[in-house]
């Protein structure tokens, strides 16, 4: 069953970006997946939120790190996005560690800062081993910077844990699969510090 969104509601800051500026970092993260859910988009990330679920999204400031936010998804590996072999497909890593560590820059966004547009730069993956159909994988996304324009964003895909939701099944309970670097440009001229 479809969901429809307002895709003006819940825009904070007078510029009217996309990021509700009031919202707590967990209802930011989650906005993505509100947007991607209505009913007739049909994007080639608009199968993401049927099998992602958001755990948790956090942001910490310190003053060495003023933008620190993480976030951190569950996925079952479903056999949509799994290859020939039963495994993760290598595009679809890619595309659930774009979406995923984009989705983090939302959470420490603030006004006339990273709160609208942002665009993929570079997005390096590896791959370490596969993840099998029907496997439960967390995956972990952390701001590493976010500078006038430009920001980088790295994420981890592993094991699900028994506390996270995995089902320990095969001892891959915190085994890292994929790791991603993920360079972000951001599209507002006016972004500022």
């Amino acid at each position: 069953m479809s969901k429809r969104v307002d895709r003006s509601a819940g825009r904070g800051g007078s510029r009217g970006s996309s990021v509700n500026l009031s919202d707590t970092p967990f209802d930011r993260a989650n906005r993505f997946f509100e947007l991607a859910s209505v009913e007739g988009y049909d994007g080639h990330d608009a199968s993401l939120p049927q099998h992602l679920s958001l755990l948790e999204a956090t942001f910490t400031p310190t003053p060495a790190h003023p933008h620190l936010a993480r976030s951190k998804f569950l996925l079952t590996v479903p056999s949509t996005l799994c290859n020939m072999s039963g495994s993760l497909h290598g595009g679809a890593v890619a595309l659930i560690f774009d979406i995923c560590t984009s989705v983090t820059i939302s959470v420490c966004a603030k006004e006339g800062f990273w709160d609208s547009g942002h665009v993929s730069r570079t997005l390096n993956c590896t791959y370490l081993r596969p993840a099998a159909k029907g496997m439960k994988v967390v995956v972990e996304s952390e701001v590493v910077h976010l500078g006038r324009r430009m920001g980088v964003v790295t994420g981890v895909i592993r094991g699900a844990t028994a506390e996270e939701g995995g089902d320990e099944v095969g001892g891959s309970a915190g085994k890292v699969f994929y790791t991603c670097e993920h360079g972000k440009a951001c599209l507002e001229s006016t972004s500022r510090m």
